[in-house]
């Protein structure tokens, strides 16, 4: 370390002396730790960085090729034991942290062991290609305009992610084998106590849980967000690890939390959510919710449950779910599924508002046995604006609607309200059911939907003609 380490043929040694000069260093600096090198850290490395305007970075922690050796590998900072390696609390911020690989003490009952935590006024740290093993929570957000964005994180026992904060950006990360292994374990989890505003959840890739079966909410969110965007996330847990105690995507108020909870301004779009357990997608105390082109894929072993559903009742300190649109989704229960399923509801188990659309989805199945149910709208009809070009079919017992049955009963209880007049029933005709929803030629969904209350935009990316087709992708 008394070396100048301004070169790369006089480094410095430790990640005692980068971490001081990360916090000392003004103006615009990076320090680069050199690629096949190994860190140890001696204890926490805490970022007291104070000379960076918020809103912006001013320095880099990250990865430079060495000419001392041949180094390609990633440098890897490790912790000694049960504590928070990179760690910041207070007014500090302006670092990005690039290219490096943190490494925990792969102790599952570890409960202070973070990569990293950022608390209270932190601001502008930004995580990018990290790779982080090991750990018992990987990333603990606060504060401001933190990003964690295209990381590789791996065996992380309770969390992937944990916090939230205005600006918090959770996006591009691919997530393995890391929480659900109990019901107060996640992938992902947002929360807090105070409102924040603008947090993107965005193209994460999560596969499996830390465990041997999947019990709690995979991507989980229990906070007061204002600008909530969570979307084109891929959720896939093996057929035979869901279970009942297990849910793909939650942003609901069930917490004892006494904080308010609301997503106001909320869109839940192009998300493709496997064997996400007794419900794939649930949202509540969600005003003004656009919920579309989102693809949900039920056949796990033995089971049943609720593809999308908007439920609860507001507490007295949250928002009520009002003007809720479900859009262009595409929900199917495969063969292993055998108990009752119902694709999309809104009004179930204590729903609430008006206003709702439902429009241009597509609910089928080709499960076991039981009975699918493709919609339920228990609400009195008035607290729907629009139900129509909806599609449903089953190839064994299924109802189009929970309360009523038939279509044709459905319709005829709804006529007052002119509901779901241009729906249809039959064979979605797809490419490959249960791999390729996009619809066939000869599908019926294709030019089925209606054109007012269509999506702009299908699942990948195509603009929607007039008039659009229903389900999530166009043909």
């Amino acid at each position: 370390d008394a070396n100048a380490g301004t070169s790369s043929s006089a480094p410095r040694r430790t990640i005692a002396s980068a971490m001081a000069l990360v916090n000392s260093l003004t103006g615009t600096n990076t320090v680069a730790l050199c690629k096949g090198g190994a860190f140890a850290a001696a204890g926490r490395l805490n970022i007291t960085k104070s000379n960076c305007t918020a809103g912006t970075t001013c320095t880099d922690l990250r990865e430079y090729t060495p000419t001392t050796f041949t180094g390609t590998a990633k440098p890897i900072v490790k912790t000694p034991s049960d504590i928070e390696l990179l760690y910041a609390e207070g007014n500090f911020g302006g670092v990005r942290l690039m290219n490096l690989a943190l490494v925990g003490d792969n102790n599952p009952t570890s409960m202070n062991s973070y990569a990293i935590r950022l608390l209270y006024d932190t601001h502008d740290i930004k995580a990018y290609n990290l790779d982080i093993t090991d750990f018992g929570l990987a990333v603990n957000f606060g504060g401001t305009n933190n990003e964690l964005v295209g990381n590789n994180i791996s065996h992380s026992w309770r969390m992937a992610f944990l916090g939230g904060g205005s600006g918090t950006k959770v996006n591009y990360n691919l997530i393995r084998t890391t929480g659900s292994g109990t019901n107060f374990t996640h992938a992902i989890y947002i929360g807090g106590g105070t409102v924040i505003y603008n947090v993107e959840v965005i193209g994460n890739d999560i596969q499996g849980q830390y465990g041997s079966s999947c019990l709690g909410s995979v991507v989980s969110n229990h906070a007061a967000v204002d600008g909530f965007f969570v979307k084109d996330n891929l959720i896939s847990i093996d057929a035979d690890k869901a279970t009942s105690g297990c849910y793909g995507m939650e942003s609901s108020n069930a917490t004892d939390a006494p904080a308010p909870v609301f997503y106001r301004n909320a869109v839940f779009s192009g998300n493709t959510i496997i064997n996400g357990g007794a419900v794939g997608l649930s949202v509540s105390s969600c005003p003004y919710c656009v919920i579309e082109n989102n693809v949900i894929v039920s056949n796990w072993i033995g089971g049943w449950g609720v593809g999308i559903g908007i439920t609860g009742v507001t507490r007295g300190q949250d928002d009520v779910s009002i003007a809720n649109t479900i859009r262009n989704n595409t929900v199917w229960y495969g063969p292993n599924v055998v108990g009752s399923t119902r694709g999309i509801q809104v009004g179930a188990f204590g729903g609430e508002g008006t206003g709702h659309i439902i429009a241009n989805n597509t609910v089928s199945s080709a499960q076991g046995a039981g009975t699918l149910n493709c919609y339920r709208h228990d609400l009195p009809l008035s607290s729907y604006a629009f139900v129509n070009n909806n599609h449903c079919d089953g190839t064994g017992a299924y109802n189009f609607e929970y309360t009523r049955g038939s279509l044709s009963a459905w319709q005829t209880y709804a006529a007052s309200y002119g509901f779901d007049t241009a729906s249809i029933t039959g064979a979605p005709v797809f490419v490959d059911a249960g791999t390729s929803f996009t619809p066939d030629t000869g599908s019926p969904l294709i030019g089925a939907g209606n054109n007012t209350n269509k999506s702009t935009l299908d699942f990948t990316g195509q603009a929607r003609p007039n008039p659009p087709a229903i389900g999530a992708y166009e043909h």
